[in-house]
């Protein structure tokens, strides 16, 4: 039986700018009712933290009795009783009506998607607060507090509606709303937000609401068959989750902040055996070595049956002159203004650029590098594993530093993005020592000669030379297959390996 594993990615559709100035105050006032909501369990289960760790008795299937701590659900069943006025139960001990007084009338979901935060934030502090205790005895390090939330609002899945209308019928582009339902000043209702959604995300949604509706006949058969688990996940298609409403700080937009809805996705895959285990089990299955650099942000090599099927560069030289410039502009800028202000960030904008430079440009490599390996069959992507930064050498002005090592950054985020969407597709990423493999000839295995980008075997009975990354590239596979001798310094050459 196979062993399926959730994989997640999130999609972000845009709030329309022009979105009407009411609209925004409710997007405002319901974040910090929400906030409130959050505060207020907070400050509960703060006051209750013995149901945290109290046990509970549970009985198994076989009549035994066994431990164990409150789930989630039943903190949140323990919180709503003492806190929300019912008929069973007319005066709770923590009224949340008295405390937040606009919380009142407040959709019941987001009411749980608020005590559900403020459960994993007390949680999280509580663990936290015992491990400083149990390992700083001197209190040498900071003890843990729990804050002020400061969370985006949450809304669960069906909490959101899609009306099929349109607001300016008369023009020939047509608008998409999402209707959420939001404190208006005086009561909670539905309010009509528009959004800007692109191609794909509209894809993912209309694939999704078909799988929810398939999900919802299967259950449905089911009970009435009383046979099966009632959800097949066979077909391996995206599955909206619930969304979340972000603001964020600019200037460029009305009231100076914009809008965006995060909608989770997910969906399952085979989960992949180890590494190790696929390459016993097929020393010489297809396998993509990649051998990340400045110059070129990626060389990847498909290897099928021991053999190098294809290669791909990913050229990056246009980055860096452009990100050094950026930087030296932030040093002259820096220079003009003289001493900076605490708790100020300077150049904002400049600073904003680069970093989208480098995320554009990672996430665009590590897209290139899973698409290869996904055209070529590979389960695994060999990397080289990053070491700690070591500044260069040689002389360099403070932007060339600065730029040097954002460069050598940047290789760990197209690792990170790899390792997120290779893993969707069922492919795994492993890391080998990158100790001489851009110095050793992946043919004759002697030491060689790497000046710049190019290096020389110094076999003088194999003359070889080729790009040094490309090399690196080679001997990581070498790597993989455990075929790569490692050499000694002063060695001579040997003249009867070819």
């Amino acid at each position: 039986m196979r062993e399926l594993v959730t994989v997640i990615k999130t999609i972000r559709i845009g709030i329309h700018k022009e979105v009407h100035r009411c609209k925004r105050e409710a997007l405002e006032r319901t974040k910090d009712i929400y906030n409130a909501v959050i505060a207020f369990y907070i400050d509960f289960f703060a006051a209750h933290l013995h149901v945290l760790d109290e046990p509970v008795q549970v009985r198994k299937k076989d009549g035994s009795i066994k431990e164990r701590r409150r789930t989630n659900q039943e903190l949140l069943t323990f919180a709503e009783f003492h806190t929300l006025a019912t008929k069973a139960h007319p005066n709770p001990g923590w009224p949340l009506d008295e405390h937040v007084p606009s919380a009142e009338g407040m959709p019941t979901e987001l009411r749980r998607a608020a005590i559900n935060q403020a459960i994993g934030k007390v949680r999280s502090w509580w663990s936290h607060l015992k491990t400083w205790e149990e390992t700083t005895p001197d209190r040498r390090m900071r003890e843990p507090q729990l804050g002020a939330p400061n969370e985006p609002v949450t809304f669960y899945a069906g909490m959101v509606e899609h009306p099929a209308y349109d607001l300016n019928p008369q023009k020939k582009k047509r608008h998409t709303f999402i209707s959420l339902k939001l404190h208006t000043g005086q009561k909670w209702e539905k309010v009509s937000l528009p959004v800007v959604v692109h191609a794909r995300a509209e894809a993912l949604l209309a694939g999704s609401a078909l799988e929810k509706e398939r999900i919802a006949r299967e259950r449905k058969r089911s009970k009435a068959t009383q046979a099966g688990s009632g959800e097949e996940k066979g077909d391996r298609t995206w599955v909206a989750k619930s969304l979340t409403v972000y603001g964020k700080r600019d200037k460029r937009y009305p009231g100076g902040v914009r809008y965006a809805i995060h909608i989770p996705m997910e969906k399952s895959v085979d989960k992949p055996r180890k590494a190790e285990e696929q390459r016993r089990a097929n020393p010489q299955m297809p396998v993509v070595a990649v051998d990340l650099g400045v110059g070129r942000l990626a060389v990847m090599g498909a290897f099928v049956e021991g053999r190098l099927a294809a290669t791909r560069f990913v050229d990056g030289r246009a980055l860096n002159p452009r990100r050094h410039r950026l930087l030296t502009a932030i040093h002259r800028k820096r220079k003009q203004s003289g001493r900076l202000q605490p708790g100020v960030q300077d150049n904002a904008n400049l600073w904003n650029k680069i970093r989208n430079l480098d995320e554009n440009a990672a996430k665009q490599t590590a897209v290139a590098i899973v698409r290869f390996a996904r055209e070529h069959g590979a389960r695994v992507i060999v990397f080289e594993h990053l070491r700690r930064y070591r500044p260069p050498k040689e002389k360099m002005s403070r932007s060339g530093r600065k730029n040097h090592k954002r460069a050598y950054w940047l290789r760990g985020q197209i690792m990170k993005w790899v390792r997120d969407l290779a893993f969707r597709e069922g492919i795994l990423t492993v890391e080998r020592n990158p100790a001489y493999t851009s110095q050793v000839c992946p043919h004759c295995k002697v030491l060689g000669e790497r000046k710049g980008p190019r290096f020389t075997c110094k076999n003088p009975n194999h003359r070889y030379s080729a790009d040094a990354d490309f090399v690196g590239m080679m001997n990581l596979y070498r790597k993989w297959t455990k075929t790569f001798v490692y050499p000694r310094r002063g060695d001579d050459p040997k003249p009867g390996v070819a």
